[in-house]
């Protein structure tokens, strides 16, 4: 699947493959629809994560709105669960990277690869102020 024509799917897989306690790992809209993925052995979780994703984001987004001043957006929403984690941050305009991870994970590299891939993702999907003022 791809964006606007924008194939980010090789980035997704640079992420899965450099740690190997991640699951899978997705880019989702902030309306729960799935864009890319990778890693995931059902394609039926590919949605059901694509719509956590999105209800994650929405949950911490009322969050981020409080620090107006530094631009109020999502940068890391993190879940613990027994047996593995799961991180989301903002990958470009109105668009998330989550990522599905097993225990025993450098909690500090995965926040590192994933705002690394994120800004490089978010170049292609864009993240500039215009794009967001103007939905398209």
């Amino acid at each position: 699947m791809t964006h606007q024509g924008t194939d980010v799917s090789w980035a997704l897989r640079d992420l899965v493959e450099s740690i190997q306690e991640i699951r899978f790992a997705l880019v989702a809209s902030s309306d729960g629809k799935a864009i890319t993925s990778h890693g995931a052995e059902d394609p039926d979780d590919v949605d059901r994560f694509a719509a956590v994703v999105a209800g994650l984001q929405a949950l911490a987004q009322p969050v981020a709105e409080q620090f107006r001043q530094a631009a109020g957006h999502l940068r890391l929403a993190m879940i613990e669960v027994d047996g593995g984690h799961l991180f989301v941050v903002r990958a470009g305009v109105e668009t998330y990277l989550g990522v599905l991870a097993r225990e025993g994970l450098d909690q500090g590299l995965l926040g590192h690869q994933m705002r690394d891939t994120a800004r490089r993702m978010g170049e292609l999907l864009g993240t500039s102020r215009r794009l967001e003022e103007h939905p398209g």
